[in-house]
């Protein structure tokens, strides 16, 4: 029986981008290609391309995986607010492309940059389309459902909030901030109630205003338009159903991840002190502050210490503050990035393993990794971080952004280091990669049958 030729579409790619999304498109990508299918990705290599209005598509192969870059100015575009999530001149593109090379199936990974044109293109060819939600874009423009006073979110369920929450957390909502402070919550969406209308159309910033209101109805009409959403968390699914997705469209279907790499690693020994890590963007949604915040606190750290791993450059103003947070303890030190073949290596020095963040997150890779070598967790408790905790009984949850009970529970584990042997010993095996790939079998061929 001929293999299936696959087109995975993620927003960005290795080796620019390492993060979760990368890795796990990564990964599907190889073992797909170790079990005979045909597998091709197209990604965003830069999506403020200032070489023309046209996108210009490479043609690339990374580590054996042929790979499609598109490159394009998003600010060049009508409407930028709309072409985020819906770009007709990337879909126009990808019509062409997707024609050329002729696929069986389309799995989308993420589709921010290339927007839900990369869902919309395939299904104007009649081909099935697949989707793993890796995180909340499809449900909030900033991908975080962290408001714009850094509150958590459930959805776009106050138009007034979407738009301050746009507002400050882009460079087009730059133009209506002196605005919004002016107006409270009931006046401004009066305001944003007459902004559906088609005369906004006529002016350029209630247009910016108009396609940000038409955003989470043309959001539940393309989700279920998909054949099959995979959602690695019951958390994710929950709240894609809360926010008008079909459940039926949804399976639940935990990430895999290759544990080869872990498996040749020596057992870990505790040592006469703990060491602590924080292993992600440096960035406040990620929360390593709260982490250093939390270990500055520690009234007896006999010994331990903390190393940061992440990438500084992205948020540097927030790197140059945390950095302040760090100065005078020489216990805590910034290791920087590390290729992602390396994280067996790094995980082998590391006792703990916090996961600090102040979103939700969906499913962080690097839980399943500290798991798969015995490392216990500290995580909010929060979204799909709790899940996980519970999942493998792999540690324990705090409050989110409670630094004093960060570092109590820190200093109850330093205290007692025979907790974190304990851990170990309770964490549940990973599940590997093969069976998700199972699931996504099983999946092409459910719905190339209909």
């Amino acid at each position: 029986m001929r293999k299936l030729s696959i087109l995975l579409i993620v927003h960005v790619f290795l080796p620019k981008y390492t993060f979760g999304t990368e890795i796990y498109t990564y990964t599907l990508a190889q073992n797909l290609m170790r079990k005979g299918y045909s597998v091709r990705i197209i990604c965003c290599e830069s999506y403020t391309y200032e070489g023309s209005k046209d996108i210009l598509g490479i043609n690339d192969v990374y580590d054996g995986i042929n790979v499609h870059r598109l490159y394009f100015d998003i600010g060049k575009t009508e409407n930028p607010v709309r072409s985020a999530y819906y770009n007709s001149a990337i879909e126009d593109y990808l019509v062409r492309y997707i024609s050329k090379i002729k696929p069986d199936l389309v799995h989308v990974t993420h589709s921010t940059l290339i927007s839900t044109a990369a869902i919309t293109a395939p299904k104007k060819l009649g081909l099935p389309v697949i989707a793993t939600a890796t995180d909340f874009w499809y449900i909030c423009p900033m991908g975080q459902l962290v408001r714009y006073d850094r509150s958590l979110c459930q959805g776009p369920h106050n138009p007034a909030k979407c738009l301050r929450c746009y507002t400050y957390g882009s460079e087009v909502g730059t133009h209506f901030r002196k605005i919004l402070d002016l107006m409270p919550d009931p006046l401004l969406n009066l305001a944003l109630h007459l902004c559906r209308y088609s005369w906004a159309e006529q002016d350029w910033r209630t247009k910016l205003v108009r396609a940000l209101l038409q955003r989470p109805a043309w959001m539940r009409y393309i989700l279920n338009s998909i054949d099959l959403i995979f959602s690695p968390s019951w958390f994710l699914r929950d709240l894609f159903v809360k926010n008008g997705v079909d459940p039926q469209k949804i399976r639940v279907s935990p990430h895999g991840i290759d544990t080869s790499w872990a498996e040749g690693l020596p057992p870990k020994r505790l040592l006469d002190h703990l060491r602590f890590a924080f292993i992600g963007m440096i960035g406040w949604h990620k929360g390593p502050h709260i982490l250093v915040q939390a270990f500055n606190r520690l009234p007896n750290p006999r010994g331990a210490t903390l190393r940061l791993y992440g990438d500084s450059e992205r948020f540097a103003d927030y790197f140059r503050d945390l950095q302040g947070l760090m100065e005078g303890n020489p216990r805590i030190s910034y290791e920087g990035k590390f290729p992602h073949e390396k994280i067996g290596e790094v995980l082998s020095e590391v006792d703990v393993l916090v996961v600090p963040s102040m979103w939700y997150e969906n499913t962080p890779i690097v839980m399943y990794e500290a798991f798969a070598t015995k490392t216990p967790v500290i995580a909010t408790n929060a979204g799909g971080m709790a899940e996980l905790i519970n999942q493998f009984d792999g540690g324990w949850l705090f409050p989110r952004g409670d630094v004093d009970e960060l570092a109590r529970m820190m200093q109850r584990l330093i205290d007692e280091p025979s907790l974190v042997m304990e851990a170990r010993e309770r964490i549940k095996p990973v599940r590997r990669i093969e069976e998700h790939i199972a699931d996504l079998e099983r999946a092409y061929e459910e719905v190339l049958s209909k």
